[in-house]
């Protein structure tokens, strides 16, 4: 979907909005001091160059990406401890939330870039689990035009409004790809009531272009169904491969996405769901481009 800077009603809609997310948005006294004590155990680990601690409190599965969408694996960042360790310093701006108690997001800015990092707890407690990394646009202009209208490309999706390359391993996933393909299709199909519906209150979608809240999504979604109609909108690139790892009742999905019909992937793409008792809802959507 084509993004633009919400209208002066929708800054006063978000406003209106902060004032009743739960403080819990940033980290209380009493909100995860287990994870407070593996992140700054993580950053001391680094910063003295202690790899076996760094080991310990990095998921096996650990993957950090970088901006240009370049991939380490666990065993790669313990490989060249320094150029992780410098990457991670100087973060700025840092918004935590928790999950049901099983998965921490933590958002910010370092390098003139944002940053997300998902933790996880493992029976062997708090650990890291993704480093992204995502460019900031060297000029945001003030006011942006609206979305354009639909391409003849954008009348089908198959992929990723209907199928996806990936079969759910149990029910959890399956309830997050239930969300997923409602999400999608309201997004094809502007519909901004049922897209609200399923994306949690702290859901942010960060991309190279922008970083858009809950209600700038949904005010997006209201613009372009008011000038093109319920199909002026778009499905998104093709989910080319799938992995997809469940925490309970919290689900990540990480994805590599191209153009229809590419078997080439344009962006690395990752994703939060969770079911806190209302359904399956998406709480991160956050990609960088592949270089």
């Amino acid at each position: 979907m084509r993004r633009f800077f919400a209208r002066a009603a929708a800054v006063s809609l978000l406003f209106a909005a902060a004032l009743l997310i739960p403080s819990r948005v940033s980290l209380a006294a009493d909100d995860a001091p287990g994870f407070r004590q593996a992140d700054r155990g993580l950053a001391a680990a680094l910063a003295n160059g202690d790899k076996k601690a760094v080991a310990a409190l990095l998921d096996e599965r650990f993957q950090w990406v970088e901006a240009n969408g370049k991939i380490h694996s666990k065993a790669q960042v313990l490989d060249d401890l320094a150029q992780f360790a410098a990457d991670n310093e100087g973060g700025l701006d840092a918004r935590t939330v928790e999950f049901l108690g099983q998965v921490e997001r933590v958002l910010g800015i370092h390098h003139n870039q944002r940053f997300v990092h998902l933790w996880v707890k493992n029976p062997a407690g708090w650990q890291a689990f993704v480093y992204l990394n995502i460019p900031i646009p060297a000029e945001r202009p003030e006011n942006m035009a609206p979305p354009n209208p639909p391409t003849e490309s954008d009348k089908a999706c198959d992929n990723p409004c209907k199928t996806l390359p990936y079969k759910p391993e149990n029910e959890a996933q399956e309830g997050a790809l239930g969300a997923w393909f409602r999400l999608k299709n309201d997004e094809w199909h502007p519909n901004p009531e049922d897209w609200a519906a399923h994306a949690d209150i702290y859901h942010e979608t960060l991309t190279p272009r922008a970083d858009i809240p809950k209600l700038q999504h949904v005010e997006e979604l209201a613009e372009e169904r008011k000038l093109y109609g319920e199909n002026g909108g778009s499905g998104g690139s093709s989910v080319l491969s799938m992995r997809m790892f469940d925490f309970g009742n919290v689900v990540i999905m990480q994805a590599f996405q191209g153009r229809n019909g590419s078997a080439k992937p344009t962006s690395w793409n990752l994703r939060l769901f969770l079911n806190r008792g209302d359904g399956w809802k998406i709480a991160l959507s956050a990609q960088t481009n592949i270089l």
